[in-house]
């Protein structure tokens, strides 16, 4: 037996010059499989529509091993259910569907508050420019734990809005800004706020003038003097023709009075003048009674003059 001699390369063959055996560790295919010519794999890549048109050739193919499995096809994921109130306020405001999935999976932990979050957003949102950018703000004040919803009115703000007919931006920022002061502070906060409202003729845009002071914690400052107009101005006007009203009133009645007292003074006097009349007329009728059938009395010093001696045949005078 001769001996192995190596090349070159590094390879070794035997004496006899002949290549050495396949070796048996190639890779294996499929049972009963059989590679496929070099020119079939070429056409295969370079046109496998045209093995695709043909099911029955793909197939035995396939089952050759000459094309490979398909992939399983991965299931489609369900749609995300929006919740109905959610998606009618973001389909009012033109709101992208990220932002729509988003705020919708953030409203899920704030079932609680739902209906209080989604009633500040309309709000918000109305009067934006931009809804969506401030969506996202307000979407990252929820994550936060920033974020308050609407409350209910409280009784002294409901009152001031009424009394100097407060617009609907003025009353909801008043609201934000005063909501998380505790029920004395609050009220502290209001009464300042409203020396000021009184003495404005815009107290709308008095609000938003303050608004800084207030979000700040700042004291309001001194009111100035009653602005023409203002509520302060209105009431003291009113005062002042209510005044003049009841001067004009007492006037009325002082003078219905005066006739009064002069109406019983003449019926005093016309009374008294009867009176007297009638007492005159009285005593008439008494003397008449005395002398008899109405004849009236002898004068007595006839009667005196009756009784004397005659003296010289001549009567005294």
């Amino acid at each position: 037996m001769g001996r192995k001699k190596h090349t070159g390369d590094g390879g070794a063959t035997s004496s006899t010059g002949q290549d050495p055996p396949p070796s048996e560790s190639s890779p294996s295919m499929p049972a009963g499989a059989t590679a496929a010519a070099p020119a079939l794999q070429a056409l295969m890549q370079t046109n496998p529509a045209l093995f695709m048109a043909n099911p029955l050739m793909a197939m035995q193919m396939l089952q050759s091993g000459m094309l490979p499995a398909a992939a399983p096809v991965a299931p489609e994921p369900e749609p995300v259910k929006i919740d109905p109130d959610i998606q009618e306020m973001c389909d009012h405001f033109d709101i992208e569907d990220r932002h729509v999935k988003r705020l919708n999976e953030i409203m899920k932990k704030r079932q609680d508050t739902f209906e209080e979050d989604i009633l500040k957003l309309w709000e918000k949102l109305r009067d934006a420019r931009e809804p969506a950018g401030l969506l996202v703000t307000k979407m990252r004040e929820m994550e936060e734990g920033t974020f308050i919803g609407k409350k209910k009115t409280d009784k002294y703000l409901a009152e001031m809005v009424r009394k100097y007919e407060l617009d609907g931006m003025a009353e909801m920022r008043l609201s934000d800004i005063l909501a998380p002061y505790d029920e004395e502070r609050r009220t502290a906060r209001y009464q300042e706020l409203e020396r000021h409202l009184e003495v404005s003729n815009k107290p709308s845009a008095m609000v938003m003038i303050l608004l800084k002071k207030l979000s700040d914690g700042q004291p309001l400052g001194r009111a100035g003097p009653p602005a023409p107009g203002s509520y302060l101005d209105r009431k003291m006007k009113e005062q002042k023709e209510k005044d003049r009203e009841r001067r004009d009133k007492d006037r009325d009645r002082g003078g219905d009075r005066r006739r009064e007292d002069d109406e019983v003074i003449v019926a005093e006097a016309t009374a008294g003048e009867m009176g007297e009349m009638g007492e005159m007329a009285a005593g008439g009728d008494a003397t008449l009674s005395a002398s008899g059938n109405g004849t009236p009395d002898p004068d007595p010093a006839v009667e005196d003059d009756a009784t004397l001696p005659a003296t010289s045949g001549r009567h005294r005078c």
